[in-house]
């Protein structure tokens, strides 16, 4: 055991090394940079490095994607909590509390006890990793695709506890996500299902969904506000608390122990990934938490559950990786393509041949934590500034961030198109009590659920038999055991904080038939395939849908008509605003591919702030001031990414 700790203390002079000091100072600055960027994912991030990773050592090369990977997850809190938009997948269930408590004033202080708690999980994380090395590589191998079914179906039952209010909403909303994961290819069969448009041939992928689903909501939810009277929030730099947060995040024990254990579980598992890992230990949080009722609203537990966990993660997501050549995130795929260009091969010989090499790349990973949390409080100290800019710019700014994360992801403008589509269908949901969170849970875990499944039901039916394969083996009773064990907690949780679905509404019925028919109707004409394992998930999905829609159904009618108990929803939605702003959005994308990325993207920003500005003669005025805005925007995102990262974008005559 003490062997790995050995090994990791004697490579320190490695690291020590000027040109790798360096660089791990710079990957770990930028990371947390382009972590803070929607759609720029921490695969992403290091995706864009692994060229540049060319003419380095390897063992500098390998440094700058580790500190990339650790940053950028973190990083992803940023956005997350000053603009509602996660940077990552791994930061979703940041912002459910993560920005409310911005919107109260106290960004600068949840960005700090975000950055320490992620410290604490990510050194947590390390720690497993540099003395555990070899055991949790072990049982990483026994982790099969029955195995990873049941850890996604436990995933799965943390989605009634993501919405706020209605519970079968939010059901409902996580059924939604797990259908979108079924559009595109089947995983097993490679038959295509519910492809509507070509567009939707490869599928609804997770960061376009992502972005769509937080973003377009966003953008729309301030059109709305603009020109007219409401409370402005001032965003003001606060004072000495950071010793304050520190002490109070650091003495959250049950907190951070949850965070920090469901994360590096779920990291070593493969393919599960961070975002399963906040999301989860939120949930679990929240269960065992003395107020849950107050989760969504504003707690900083469930930012430090979330972002102690997504950290602890990235250590031991690194275990399988480098021992048996099996990568525990995405993320670590793209690092594991990043050491064979330099001629090394993860395995059991890896510590052997490369001993020196694999202990210093740790080493750098524990150091990368304390620069992240000096790094991620001094950008903490000037968050007030991003969250006074005008939301007329913000807008504005979301929308031109929210293409370029996009498309920069595959390089192909489909995705565009599906995020926007999926934004505005969320945009439209959230009117009627849905959110985003349950999707996008979905999403994750129903291609994840299905692959699994589908693998599982094959050799079952080759050998053991289905119940055996399934439901024999102790990981997999575990997993189903604290599956149950999740369902019941959250039960009895909901009655222990009055969790009441108080917010029913005379339009639940509208929306309850609405689902109930679009689920039927695309159940019945819509699932048209060859191979019966293709239609297992979605027909299941869509049968669920059915029925939790009835539920709601007859829940709202007895609310309504049997006790007159019910709110009376006013959706003064200023119509004329939405649709003028969803003209000018479509116009931008319809000028991507005519004057290309860049110069749309500025005269985007431009109309825009213009024509929804309020007092147009004072736009006029102070034009030279806003031309100065919309340039230097425009022109940060084309050194960073044009000039230096050599990120396409969206091309057309112009730049």
């Amino acid at each position: 055991m003490f062997e790995g700790l050995t090994g990791v203390i004697g490579s320190l002079p490695n690291l020590l090394a000027i040109n790798n000091m360096v660089v791990l100072f710079a990957g770990v600055f930028g990371g947390l940079i382009l972590g803070a960027l929607p759609g720029v994912s921490p695969t992403l991030s290091v995706a864009l490095l692994v060229p540049f990773t060319f003419q380095m050592e390897p063992t500098t090369g390998l440094i700058l994607l580790g500190a990339v990977y650790m940053a950028s997850v973190a990083g992803g809190a940023i956005s997350a909590i000053l603009i509602n938009v996660p940077g990552a997948p791994a930061n979703i269930a940041t912002l459910l509390d993560g920005y409310p408590l911005a919107k109260r004033g106290k960004a600068q202080s949840t960005l700090y006890a975000c950055f320490i708690s992620s410290f604490i999980g990510g050194v947590f994380g390390m720690i497993i990793m540099i003395f555990l090395t070899a055991p949790l590589a072990e049982l990483a191998l026994k982790f099969q695709s029955t195995e990873i079914f049941w850890i996604s179906v436990l995933g799965l039952t943390v989605v009634a506890g993501l919405g706020s209010g209605n519970m079968l909403k939010s059901l409902i909303a996580g059924a939604f996500g797990v259908w979108l994961s079924t559009i595109g290819p089947n995983p097993t069969t490679g038959e295509f299902r519910f492809v509507f448009s070509d567009i939707l041939m490869g599928g609804v992928q997770i960061v376009p969904a992502l972005i769509g689903l937080f973003a377009i909501p966003q953008v729309f939810n301030l059109l709305e506000w603009f020109g007219t009277e409401r409370t402005v929030v001032q965003f003001l730099p606060e004072k000495g608390v950071l010793w304050k947060t520190f002490v109070r995040v650091a003495t959250m024990f049950k907190v951070q122990a949850i965070g920090s254990v469901v994360g590096s579980i779920i990291g070593l598992i493969p393919g599960v990934g961070g975002q399963v890992a906040g999301i989860v230990a939120y949930d679990q949080a929240k269960k065992l938490s003395k107020y849950p009722e107050k989760f969504g609203t504003g707690v900083i537990d469930g930012v430090v559950a979330a972002e102690s966990a997504n950290n602890a993660m990235v250590g031991p997501s690194l275990v399988p990786l480098l021992t048996l050549s099996i990568p525990g995130s995405p993320t670590a795929a793209v690092l594991l393509g990043g050491l064979l260009i330099h001629g090394i091969f993860p395995g059991p010989n890896l510590f052997l041949l490369h001993g020196s090499l694999v202990n210093t790349f740790i080493l750098s990973l524990l150091f990368a934590q304390f620069l992240m949390l000096v790094f991620g409080i001094m950008l903490s100290r000037y968050s007030h500034w991003v969250m006074r800019v005008p939301d007329l710019y913000m807008a504005a700014s979301i929308i031109v961030l929210a293409v370029f994360g996009t498309y920069s992801v595959s390089n192909n403008f489909n995705d565009v198109i599906v995020m926007f589509g999926v934004g505005m269908l969320m945009f439209t949901g959230s009117k009627y009590g849905f959110s985003p969170a349950p999707v996008v849970m979905g999403l994750i875990l129903g291609g994840i659920a299905e692959n699994s499944f589908l693998k599982s039901l094959l050799l079952a039916s080759a050998g053991e038999g289905v119940l055996k394969y399934f439901f024999t083996g102790w990981i997999n009773v575990t997993v189903i055991l604290l599956s149950v064990a999740s369902i019941v907690f959250g039960i009895v949780g909901s009655k222990k904080g009055k969790i009441k679905d108080k917010d029913v509404k005379k339009s639940d019925i509208v929306v309850s038939l609405v689902v109930f028919t679009v689920a039927l109707l695309v159940y019945m004409f819509a699932l048209k395939v060859r191979d019966p394992l293709s239609s297992i998930f979605p027909a299941a999905t869509l049968i669920i849908m059915a029925s939790l829609s009835l539920i709601l159904l007859f829940q709202t009618s007895v609310s309504v008509f049997i006790k007159k108990d019910y709110s009376r929803q006013h959706m003064e939605t200023p119509y004329a605003k939405i649709l003028f702003g969803l003209f000018l959005i479509l116009a931008y994308f319809y000028s991507l591919n005519i004057l290309g990325f860049y110069l749309s993207s500025f005269l985007f920003h431009m109309v825009f702030t213009f024509l929804f500005a309020v007092d147009k003669k004072v736009f006029l005025r102070t034009l030279p001031l806003r031309f100065f805005i919309s340039i230097f925007f425009v022109g940060v995102l084309y050194f960073l990414f044009n000039a230096v990262l050599k990120v396409q974008a969206p091309s057309g005559a112009f730049i």
